[in-house]
């Protein structure tokens, strides 16, 4: 059995951007830098996710936050400017937890996925 399964936690680059597929869903994409504690190596990744949870997080995901992103490994494979053929890598994200505020003191995490993003939005619809 194959399983496509990828964990990490690291920094915003740049604020995320937000945006509409062709086909009307919202997709928020950004990247992230992840450290590797043996050596200096840093990975940089470029994450994408959609529905509701791109909606919800686009305005959080901002440069320098820290966030934790569980997802699955895409590649995909273009032809650059020189005609070489290269390889992207991206994560889809399942799960992005939000790290720490430093800058109001709030020292919890929050995690968001797309099953929470609905729990949310039924909870606030709710007649009571």
């Amino acid at each position: 059995m194959d399983v496509n399964c990828w964990l990490g936690c690291g920094r915003l680059t740049k604020d995320s951007e937000s945006s509409v597929t062709q086909k009307g869903t919202s997709m928020t994409k950004f990247r992230m830098a992840v450290n590797n504690r043996r050596n200096d190596d840093t990975l940089f990744l470029n994450v994408l996710c959609f529905g509701k949870m791109a909606e919800s997080l686009g305005q959080h995901l901002t440069k320098g936050k820290l966030v934790s992103v569980q997802g699955k490994i895409k590649v995909d494979t273009y032809e650059d400017k020189t005609g070489a053929t290269r390889d992207s890598i991206c994560v889809l994200a399942d799960e992005i937890s939000l790290g720490p505020k430093s800058d109001n003191g709030f020292a919890g995490v929050e995690s968001v996925t797309e099953k929470t993003v609905e729990t949310a939005e039924a909870t606030e619809s709710a007649p009571f």
